[in-house]
């Protein structure tokens, strides 16, 4: 079975809503930065990178799960864009199936 590579594309911080719903750190997520790069683990190729945030994996397992079984999300290409589910520091990944040579 193959795994899922996860890019940070982007990582925003909407300041108007931050001040609008404290509290709310001020700047864009601290843990995950623009260009890193995981892979998804474990036997089936389906666990949590190490040192990826939890809050933002449960919003996209799911979708990591298809990629790295060789499936497509919406039966699109075998890339698929994600975010967290952040709405006022939100990370937008890239997502891909990958083998597990990567």
């Amino acid at each position: 079975m193959g795994r899922c590579k996860i890019t940070v594309l982007r990582t925003l911080y909407l300041k108007d809503l931050a001040e609008s719903y404290p509290p709310y750190e001020k700047g864009p997520c601290g843990l995950l930065k623009e260009g890193d790069v995981f892979y998804t683990g474990g036997p089936h190729g389906i666990d949590m990178p190490e040192g990826f945030c939890p809050p933002a994996w449960q919003s996209i397992a799911a979708y990591a799960h298809v990629l790295a079984a060789g499936g497509r999300v919406y039966n699109r290409d075998e890339v698929h864009v994600a975010s967290c589910p952040d709405g006022v520091r939100p990370v937008i990944f890239r997502m891909e199936a990958c083998g597990d040579s990567e």
